[in-house]
């Protein structure tokens, strides 16, 4: 069953011949081997060993994407999560309403604003009196 070995004896039986029969013969040698080989890779479709072989690694992609689905989801909640706690420690440090005494700031606005207001209402007034 050693393939090298037949083809040697096959070379060296086609080296007895004459020059135009080592070509007839080679050629038609060469057509019989391209046929085998052809009629052998086209026949043969996977093994049963090479199909259980495809649906185990199949089989291993999908658990291992749902792990890693599963885990993508859990480290995006995580982090969610933690922005989540990192955006409200800001806001409770950085917008303290005592700690930018906004009754002061209110005070300021009206000093600054309300009396001009309460002059342009005052101006704008009428009053009618109607005696009986």
């Amino acid at each position: 069953m050693d393939i090298q070995s037949a083809l040697d004896y096959a070379e060296m039986m086609i080296n007895t011949l004459s020059s135009t029969d080592q070509v007839a013969v080679r050629t038609a040698f060469g057509v019989v081997i391209n046929t085998i080989d052809s009629a052998v890779t086209q026949s043969q479709g996977p093994s049963p060993e090479k199909l259980a072989i495809i649906a185990l690694i199949d089989e291993r992609i999908a658990e291992h994407k749902l792990i890693r689905e599963d885990a993508i989801g859990d480290v995006v909640d995580a982090h969610i999560d933690n922005l989540d706690d990192k955006i409200a420690d800001w806001m409770s440090n950085n917008f303290d309403v005592e700690e930018y005494n906004v009754g002061d700031a209110i005070e300021s606005w009206a000093d600054r604003n309300l009396e001009e207001k309460i002059n342009e209402a005052i101006n704008n007034l009428t009053f009618t009196v109607n005696v009986e």
